[in-house]
């Protein structure tokens, strides 16, 4: 009988709540805006991130790998300090043009026997 009333009250009784999933942890695209001179001043600590920085174009130079592969590089300066950005192909940019650029951020880089200081790549697609 006492079976009976505690399985009675168990089917009657709210249901308990499952335990809240933890929140999400954030997505490449959740770090930035940065400023420049922030990420200059302490590069080790923004090594591997992805970033968004804006400012101006500057010493924009559009290549082709030895491989036949396109290639821009450019200065982006915010009025102070100059970061350096990589992108593939050969976008629509011109010297003095104004814009954000989202990517993930070197400290230091090697490519081959290359060794690059400060680069941001420009994720694929993002530049006009």
């Amino acid at each position: 009988m006492f079976v009976g009333i505690a399985l009675t009250l168990a089917l009657l009784a709210p249901p308990v709540p499952s335990p809240t999933p933890p929140a999400p942890a954030p997505t490449a695209a959740a770090i930035g805006p940065a400023q420049i001179a922030a990420v200059l001043a302490n590069p080790g600590s923004f090594d591997s991130q992805h970033l968004s920085v804006s400012g101006t174009i500057a010493k924009l130079a559009e290549k082709t790998s030895k491989r036949g592969n396109d290639y821009t590089t450019f200065d982006l300066c915010d009025g102070t300090s100059c970061i350096h950005v990589y992108s593939y192909g050969h976008p629509k940019l011109t010297n003095g043009q104004t814009l954000t650029v989202n990517g993930k951020f070197f400290a230091d880089k090697h490519v081959g026997s290359l060794d690059f200081k400060n680069e941001l790549d420009a994720d694929e697609g993002s530049l006009p």
